[in-house]
């Protein structure tokens, strides 16, 4: 009988504790691809860089970053891309490059919803020192980094599917910009870093600022009335997304070269030629052009083999 109830006694808690793998597993938001590349980097033993790949991929993989629980298909494809600049002595210098994915309705097919550049930053980092996530309190440059990313990432992708859905995210984000600008010794924080405009500072000022929630709508719109239609009315998505980009030219005026217009074409340039350069019988292909050279120039050279 004692053997029994040891028996089990033990049975329940193997059965709890393959319960909150498989509840851990369905309740984080990032399904993150981590890549370090080291190659600009004079160092023999590459092992703290493994370590740190592993680390990071470990806490982004890991870290419940709001109270809401994801299933497997809800969770965020983005990917984590470190190129080292320098490292001596646990002190790294990186260029951090940022992307997520936002899967159309009812398709596989998976568009780039937030692209970013971050370059020149510094953090400490050693090996199997555990990067500790906080929401009250700053614990490192390299948590804090991850943190502000997570949140824009989740932030991103709720706006997507819901009007301004992710400002608290942003908020939050603001939040950990701001206990790292006062605590932490590095200048990557602060509203002059990288020439004071393509930087962290003026991202989150973007995203919670009343001024630039238009161009949070256009996102939306591009998603919500064009990716998302792009499987049941191909005619009706096309028109919707050249609806959608010619809002940016209402707002040139008054809020030219924003960092959020930049994010837009940086992530969906290549989407926007495919989209259109296969579907050349289905719009008026000259209009667009004319659009897109008018609203995105910098890409003309790409827009005009349209």
């Amino acid at each position: 009988m004692k053997f029994l109830k040891k028996y089990l006694v033990k049975l329940l808690i193997y059965n709890i504790l393959i319960f909150l793998s498989f509840f851990k597993s369905f309740s984080q938001e990032l399904n993150a691809e981590v890549i370090v590349n080291s190659n600009l980097v004079n160092q023999t033993d590459k092992q703290v860089f493994n370590d740190f790949q592993n680390s990071v991929f470990q806490f982004l993989n890991s870290t419940r970053f709001t109270s809401k629980s994801y299933s497997l298909i809800q969770k965020i494809d983005c990917s984590f891309i470190f190129t080292i600049n320098s490292y001596d002595n646990n002190e790294f210098n990186v260029n951090l490059d940022v992307n997520s994915l936002r899967q159309g309705f009812n398709s596989s097919y998976k568009s780039s919803n937030f692209l970013f550049r971050d370059i020149g930053i510094n953090f400490k980092y050693q090996s199997n020192e555990p990067i500790i996530y906080s929401d009250s309190r700053f614990t490192s440059d390299l948590s804090s980094l991850l943190s502000f990313y997570s949140k824009i990432i989740i932030g991103f992708d709720k706006d997507s599917f819901s009007e301004n859905s992710g400002i608290n995210l942003y908020k939050e984000a603001k939040e950990i910009l701001d206990k790292a600008f006062n605590l932490s010794i590095s200048s990557t924080w602060s509203s002059s870093n990288n020439g004071g405009r393509i930087n962290k500072y003026w991202l989150i000022d973007n995203l919670i600022s009343n001024n630039y929630d238009i161009l949070k709508r256009i996102n939306y719109k591009y998603y919500r009335n064009g990716i998302d239609f792009m499987v049941s009315d191909k005619e009706i998505a096309l028109s919707n997304i050249k609806t959608t980009i010619e809002l940016f030219s209402k707002i040139d005026r008054y809020r030219p070269n924003s960092i959020l217009k930049e994010i837009f074409f940086q992530s969906k340039n290549d989407e926007i030629y495919n989209i259109f350069n296969n579907d050349l019988d289905i719009i008026n292909i000259e209009e667009i052009k004319l659009i897109l050279n008018k609203t995105a120039p910098f890409y003309s050279s790409k827009w005009n083999k349209l």
